[in-house]
Order: C-alpha cells, then structure tokens, then sequence
C-alpha cells in the first residue's frame, strides 16, 4: 500500500504514488510474482515484575544483538514490547514468531520479569505507566489524544496488539483486499478478543482494547470508517489524512504526519498493515494470522468476505461498538469462509 500525501498534496502528485498505480489502476500482476506471499507478524507484550509493576527497563540487557538481529525489538510508549522479525511466508513466520516469544520470556523470566499477551495491561491504569520514551513526538501526541478524552493515553500506555501485514494486489483484487481488511475489522476483533480488563480491573467484556480505540480522536484513528469509500478509496484515504490535525512538531513532513495516524488497517508501501487484533496467547497466534491472510489474499474467500459485508459499510461504527462487548454477527461468518479457503491456498495464483 502506498505512502499517501497529505495538507496541500494535489490529486496529480497522489497519482504518483504507490497505490494510484497498484491499486487503482487495473494494472495487470507484476511479472515473475508466482512464489508464496509474505507475510509479516507483529506482536506487543506487556511486561510486568515485582508483583505486577511495569518493567521495561528490565530486559534491556536480555535483547542482546544476536536475538535483536531477527527479532528486532522495539519498546511501544507505555513500554510494551514489540518484536517484528523480517516478513517470511507462511508457515515460516508462524515458526519464528512463535520461537522468538519462547525464547524472549525465558530470557525475561532470569530477570524477574514476566511478558503478558493480552489486548491490555491486567494490571493499571495510565497514573501508573509512566510514558517509557517521554519523547518529543510521544509527548505532542499525548497532548494531541488528551483533548477527546482518557483514552488516548490509554491506547499509548496500557494496549497490546498482533499486527498482520499484507502483501498488496494490484488492480482490482487490491481494492478488494483494502475493503475487506477494513471491514472486517470488527467481526475479526470480536472472535479474537483478548483485552478483559480495563485499567486494571475487570472490564466485563473481552473487548476492552477494541472500546479504547473505538474513543479514540477519529480524526486520527477513524474507527468511524471516514477513511473508507468503495468507490475512491485512494481519494477517502488522502482526504482523512489531510483533515487530520498535525501535531506541532518541527521539521514533520508529509511522510511524518502519516506516521501519526493510526486507522485500523494502515497502508504501508506495498502492503496492508492489520492493526485492531487485541495480543494473542501463543496458542491463538497462527489462527489469527492464516484467517487474515486467507480472506486478503485467497480471491473466493475475498469475494465472498465482501460480498457478506460491503452491504453493513454504512453500519461499521455499530459494528465496532458491537465489536468493544465482543460479540458480532459475522464473526463466525467470516472464520468459516477462512477455513474453508485455507485448505487450497497453496494452489491460489498470485493474482
């Protein structure tokens, strides 16, 4: 997917960039594209020590370059800690993710810290996870979120995710694979809800992580789909993005201001990032990510995604409200046109 301009960005510079000439042209597919897809996998962790408290600080000298070679870790505003090994096909990434998490909580568990996989933190609430990287950018933006309310600071600080990303079709099947990730965010949120606790009490449901984003400056989030159009979604994305509020930072080009917006799936290059999935226990991680990929990248099942949903695009703030209790009526819908596609997707053409 592509980096789109925003401010004063005119329609002919956009044409220019990537998704106008992959997405919305009906180009035909890149020549010598038939081997498998990759797949990336992202997943955030919240560590926790001395009884529950926050730890980050901890497992610096756990992430040693060897480990941080494939790993490469990074550490989320409220410390969490993201691993994003390089891209693999599947099942590939499945193996590495899932080896790097084994080997990164022995290596935590030595230092009395303990990595938690759930939507957010079971323990606090913000007053009690400072901002790990008090940064210029993390500091503007906490300004920026407190003006629509507490959570802002709560999706800074207190949530995790698993982000899938997505290698982007040209033409048509592109459109498709954006509208579908879009609109399948809350049905795919719901069935893998894992966030039951809200500032560190039970919330009551299992969306928890889902109801913080949905509170979100939608400005800057769009969980109200304002970023969507079935007919110009090049045109949709590049008017959220330029309506949404720069944060006073100096030197913040058009590329930095991108960076700033966080709507469910974002477009990155030449791929989809997924981001509403809550942190997934190590046992969840490869359900979730066959069943994304499966309905982006296997045309039936895409087809058939669409043609279940694009009929409720106007109905998609409900549906993430619906999502935030953790139950939606086509959730299960859509696990099942996954499964029944992945037994044949290693016969699916790249197109």
């Amino acid at each position: 997917m592509p980096v789109l301009m925003s401010g004063t960005a005119t329609r002919a510079s956009v044409r220019a960039w990537n998704w106008r000439a992959r997405c919305a042209a009906r180009s035909p597919p890149r020549p010598g594209r038939t081997g498998p897809d990759r797949v990336g996998v992202e997943i955030e962790l919240v560590p926790l020590a001395d009884g529950g408290r926050p730890a980050p600080a901890r497992l610096a000298p756990v992430l040693d370059a060897r480990f941080a070679a494939v790993a490469r870790p990074t550490f989320e505003p409220g410390g969490q800690l993201e691993l994003s090994p390089a891209p693999q096909p599947l099942p590939a990434v499945i193996d590495t993710v899932l080896g790097l998490l084994r080997r990164v909580r022995e290596r935590a568990a030595r230092v009395g810290v303990e990595l938690i996989a759930a939507g957010t933190d079971p323990h606090h609430d913000c007053t009690q996870v400072p901002l790990h990287r008090p940064t210029a950018r993390y500091l503007a933006l906490q300004r920026a979120l407190d003006g629509h309310g507490p959570d802002g600071r709560r999706m800074m600080r207190l949530t995790a995710s698993l982000q899938v990303c997505v290698d982007l079709r040209p033409g048509r099947a592109g459109r498709e694979q954006w509208l579908v990730a879009n609109l399948a965010g809350p049905h795919l949120a719901a069935a893998f809800a894992n966030s039951p606790t809200l500032d560190g009490r039970p919330a009551g449901v299992d969306g928890a992580r889902t109801g913080i984003w949905t509170r979100v400056d939608p400005r800057r989030c769009a969980y109200d789909g304002r970023h969507l159009d079935a007919a110009d979604p090049v045109g949709a994305y590049l008017a959220f993005a330029a309506a949404a509020p720069r944060l006073p930072l100096p030197g913040l080009d058009a590329r930095g201001h991108l960076s700033t917006l966080f709507p469910p799936v974002r477009p990155r290059g030449g791929y989809l990032e997924v981001r509403y999935l809550d942190a997934q226990p190590d046992g969840r991680i490869a359900a979730a990510v066959h069943t994304v990929h499966t309905l982006l990248t296997h045309p039936r099942a895409r087809r058939e995604a669409l043609d279940l949903l694009l009929p409720g695009m106007g109905d998609l703030p409900a549906a993430w409200r619906a999502a935030a209790d953790g139950w939606t009526p086509h959730a299960a819908d859509l696990l099942a046109i996954a499964a029944c596609a992945q037994a044949a997707l290693g016969e699916v053409p790249a197109r």
